[in-house]
């Protein structure tokens, strides 16, 4: 489910950089393409918990495009497929990933002892990556709902 999440997170926040309202992004397309209920919720809430994050994050505050880039080693474009390189810097311009959880997920790519890490394989590592995210503060705030959760 989380991977689905992630999938909705990067189709919201393309959306978003189309200059887009969250409240104008149709759900019922969303549905009709197969994502439950709860997927599109957790998504939502996702972006929500984590735009108040970021609003204490000061390495957020770069918008996506601006600062510098990061290069891959050899090794690592070794176990990246292109694909997966191109869907790294795919979440880096959304601002999905910070510079932290991008190199957490390099780093759990290369621990996982691939060859060439397909976007479907890397897709799983970033959604618990992504999942992972702020769970350590007391806010109680959490990322996945439970089957009769929405937001409103």
């Amino acid at each position: 489910m989380k991977e689905k999440v992630v999938e909705l997170l990067i189709y919201i926040m393309s959306e978003m950089q189309d200059n887009k309202r969250i409240s104008d992004i149709d759900l019922t397309d969303l549905k009709t393409r197969g994502y439950t209920q709860s997927e599109i919720s957790a998504a939502f809430s996702w972006i929500y918990e984590n735009s108040e994050l970021n609003q204490q994050r000061p390495s957020m505050s770069v918008r996506a495009g601006e600062g510098s880039r990061r290069i891959l080693h050899d090794a690592e474009k070794a176990v990246l497929s292109t694909e997966s390189q191109g869907y790294l810097i795919q979440l880096r311009e959304l601002a999905l990933l910070d510079d932290k959880d991008y190199e957490t997920v390099i780093e759990r790519a290369m621990m996982a002892g691939y060859e060439k890490l397909s976007v479907t394989e890397l897709r799983e590592i970033v959604a618990s990556v992504l999942f992972a995210r702020g769970g350590d503060d007391a806010s109680g705030n959490r990322s996945m709902l439970t089957s009769g959760d929405t937001i409103h």
